[in-house]
């Protein structure tokens, strides 16, 4: 039987070091029926305080008193160690609720004398559940003879036919509920392993978050060159950086966060229909052993009247042997009669279990994913706005560009005003300096050959400034598209080298017969005055004078 009209809800949950206290309001669809049901059982108030402790009393009451029903499981005890975890009382809380709606939802367990008493004032913090903490009670042999016993099925085969015994029908029942519970197993068992899997990518995430805004931290540039305007590129570029940091940490804090709630609504809800299991087994098992009694007493019955049968043939009915004999065979009966009765009513319960147990399956099974669905959807919105977000941000920094009238020199712009109006009309900003950067390494190959790359902890990032013929002509390299112009230039600017090549080898040769000692690579000296390499931007760019104007030089 069940009452739609009652609820029980649990809005609160509050842990202390050992002990878990959930708030119970008892609640109804309807004035009427809530007043009734205090009035019935004069309970004092429809708010208590329960503990967990105490919550396993009842559970263990109403399965002692209702062995032949279904009464929902028992959620895990919760463990010590994890009782100041905000998220792990949530979802002991949830466990609690879900519990206490099956159970108020029938009345036979509403209107059970031990559950009033669970609801009312009468109820003391002494009276809790069995709690297995014996000497020896780490190696949990209780469970496992437990297991051995309450967790399968009975099997029992009757050697006499018995009237109502629809065995084949409960044998397919029985194979349902082992195919259910490996289902339902599956189930939170492939959810655990998505959930590990999604928590090993948060964990990836969130070191790459870290790992990106570390390097924003490092004091050394990159990219070419030290000049003023490259400042604005690399600020840019760190911020840019960060702004990808923050958006792994963040994506790592929201697949940790759809993992813990997961579990919560969906991954628990399996894990209890799988221990659901074992009442309905506990009920089969119930319907078994009434069997068995109902065949034992057919036997019996069945002597009796054998013997009875026997002595009237050889003795006549009026003889006492054979008047004892067949009171013997009607007792006989009626205990048989008693048995069919008990069996047929244990046998009506347990189908009405299996179809009640199959409709609320399916209600919470129904919820359970539409919950799971929402959930997906709501943090995978939630993963694209972040991402959208990111995007948004990285796309509206621009720092602002290189004009070329600053890498020009005025005589150079008077010549080449027509050529360069040719291509930049062709071509936007950003391919012209593409190219730029695209052929200035193809002359440093050409003119040095392949280089070595090195490591921006070993060496200097500077990089000695061209003369200002040498930054024209490679400017006009870069912004015309002719080849012709590309080759005379490149010529041009080959002989052009040739003398200031051969007066750097002579000085750096003189320098090193000079010099004996060893220079540490991360120490620059330029123009008398000492700068390492690890300071800072404005340190070694806008405070070094020296630095800035030996390399104009």
């Amino acid at each position: 039987m069940t009452d739609s009209s009652l609820t029980l809800t649990v809005p609160e949950a509050a842990a202390s070091t050992d002990i878990i206290q959930f708030k119970l309001v008892l609640g109804s669809r309807s004035e009427e029926g809530l007043e009734e049901y205090i009035t019935r059982h004069q309970l004092v108030q429809p708010t208590v305080f329960r503990s967990f402790q105490q919550i396993s009393w009842l559970h263990e009451k109403l399965t002692q008193a209702f062995p032949e029903l279904v009464v929902p499981p028992l959620p895990e005890p919760p463990s010590l160690q994890r009782m100041d975890d905000q998220d792990y009382v949530e979802r002991k809380r949830l466990q609690v609720l879900r519990f206490f709606e099956k159970l108020i939802s029938r009345s036979v367990f509403a209107d059970y004398d031990d559950f009033v008493h669970f609801l009312s004032n009468d109820m003391t913090p002494t009276e809790v559940g069995q709690v297995n903490r014996g000497v020896l009670s780490f190696l949990r042999f209780n469970r496992v003879m437990r297991s051995n016993t309450d967790r399968g099925f009975k099997s029992y085969k009757a050697t006499e036919p018995v009237e109502g015994n629809d065995q084949d029908t409960f044998h397919r029942h029985q194979i349902y509920i082992l195919m259910l519970e490996s289902y339902f197993g599956t189930i939170a068992e492939s959810l655990g392993q998505l959930i590990q899997t999604r928590e090993g990518l948060a964990d990836v995430l969130v070191t790459m978050g870290d790992v990106v805004i570390e390097t924003t931290q490092s004091k050394y540039r990159l990219g070419e060159g030290d000049s003023e305007a490259q400042r604005k590129v690399q600020r840019g570029l760190d911020h840019k950086m960060q702004l990808f940091g923050l958006l792994m940490d963040e994506l790592g804090f929201i697949f940790t966060r759809q993992g813990i709630e997961e579990n919560m609504k969906f991954g628990d809800v399996m894990i209890e229909y799988k221990n659901s299991m074992d009442g309905l087994k506990t009920a089969f098992n119930v319907r078994t052993q009434k069997l068995m009694d109902y065949v034992e007493s057919a036997k019996h019955r069945n002597k009796k009247r054998d013997k009875a049968d026997k002595l009237k043939l050889r003795l006549g009915l009026n003889t006492p042997e054979v008047q004892a004999t067949i009171a013997e065979e009607e007792e006989a009966t009626q205990e048989l009669q008693s048995s069919k009765q008990a069996f047929d009513l244990c046998q009506t319960k347990v189908k009405d279990e299996i179809q009640l147990f199959e409709t609320q399956k399916q209600h919470d099974i129904t919820r359970a994913i539409h919950d799971y669905v929402h959930l997906s959807l709501r943090y995978e919105r939630s993963k694209l706005a972040s991402l959208e977000k990111a995007v948004e941000e990285i796309r509206q920094f621009h720092p602002k560009p290189i004009s070329l009238a600053h890498t020009l020199l005025p005589d150079d712009m008077n010549n080449d005003d027509e050529s360069c109006s040719t291509t930049a009309s062709s071509s936007t900003l950003e391919q012209q300096q593409h190219r730029k950067r695209r052929r200035r390494r193809g002359s440093r190959r050409k003119k040095h050959g392949p280089q070595a790359i090195s490591s921006s902890a070993s060496l200097p990032t500077s990089t000695p400034r061209k003369s200002k013929s040498q930054t024209a002509l490679q400017t006009k390299t870069s912004d015309c598209e002719s080849d012709q112009e590309e080759r005379d230039n490149n010529n041009s600017k080959n002989n052009n080298n040739i003398s200031s090549n051969n007066t750097r080898r002579h000085h750096s040769s003189s320098t090193a017969q000079s010099s004996s000692v060893r220079v540490s690579p991360f120490i620059r000296y330029e123009s008398q005055s000492r700068v390492h390499i690890s300071a800072s931007y404005d340190e070694r760019l806008g405070g070094a004078a020296g630095w800035l104007n030996s390399s104009s030089d």
